[in-house]
């Protein structure tokens, strides 16, 4: 759908440095997928220079480090965000992961563990001089969560402060939002997470700059979604696959009249005719929503 690159799910450093299947599992990917980043987090350099040496070889074109999850689970193990509080072995990670690999590094951060504790207008200096070429930035604290609103200001001063691109990333869940996110910050690009759940085609209206163009025919929409599920069935086991599949289907099936109900419906599916089944009635749905706005 024209996303410039896109990233794995995150992967712990200190099971592929173990040379963990579970985690090694994690770094499939197709050709089609790359450009493609790993994404790696921990807590412990040691940890970093095995894993970058291990993913240095897997064909991935640049390898990211998270430094902005703020999941409980992730922090309490002095990962993710909690970093945001340990520069020093922040920039001791950066410096492992560049060191070992001769790929593009990238570090993803949040602005800060709370408003009384922003990251340092040092930092992207720190983190460029350990050798990152680009920092992804999540406009919230890790005392937000994911509540509230990014923090544009917050970002501008981290682009404003940075020797390297700054990726700005936070509340965009459609094409103008995320417009208006890259304008504000002056940032050099976009991440865009959630936004694209249930709507991949949200990069083809950023990089034409018309929302318009993130519209889809309804034909289209279920041709997209047989083409995921087709992915899906190619890598998830089939005991699992109906189960991953619902939760995508709810992204997809929002925003029209008659959702509710067809959700509702979404989360039985557990074969293919079932699927058929409501992708035939998300057509017609989707058909008479734009009709309606016509």
């Amino acid at each position: 759908m024209g996303a410039t690159a896109v990233v794995t799910e995150m992967v712990a450093a200190a099971g592929l440095s173990r040379r963990s299947v579970k985690s090694h599992r994690l770094l499939q990917y197709h050709p089609e997928e790359k450009p493609i980043g790993v994404q790696l987090f921990g807590s412990r350099p040691g940890d970093f220079e095995g894993a970058a040496e291990i993913v240095s070889e897997l064909g991935f074109d640049f390898i990211d480090i998270n430094a902005g999850c703020p999941v409980k689970k992730v922090v309490n193990n002095g990962s993710g965000s909690a970093l945001l509080r340990d520069i020093p072995t922040l920039a001791a990670i950066v410096r492992a992961v560049s060191s070992h690999t001769s790929l593009p590094v990238t570090v993803k951060i949040r602005v800060g563990w709370s408003p009384e504790e922003p990251v340092p207008d040092s930092l992207p200096a720190i983190l460029a001089e350990e050798g990152a070429a680009a920092i992804a930035v999540h406009g919230r604290y890790r005392s937000d969560m994911f509540a509230g609103e990014a923090r544009k200001m917050e970002i501008e001063r981290i682009v404003r402060e940075s020797p390297v691109p700054v990726i700005a990333n936070g509340d965009s869940r459609s094409v103008r939002n995320a417009i208006d996110l890259m304008d504000a910050t002056g940032a050099a690009g976009l991440m865009i997470g959630r936004g694209a759940l249930g709507n991949p085609w949200i990069f083809r209206g950023i990089l034409s700059g018309k929302p318009e163009n993130a519209s889809l025919a309804a034909e289209e929409v279920v041709s997209v979604i047989w083409q995921h599920y087709g992915w899906m069935s190619d890598y998830i086991p089939a005991a699992h696959l109906y189960g991953i599949l619902r939760g995508q289907l709810l992204h997809y099936i929002r925003g029209f009249r008659g959702a509710a109900d067809l959700r509702a419906r979404a989360v039985g599916v557990d074969c293919r005719e079932d699927l058929s089944d409501i992708l035939s009635e998300l057509e017609k749905l989707l058909k008479l929503e734009r009709q309606r706005k016509a």
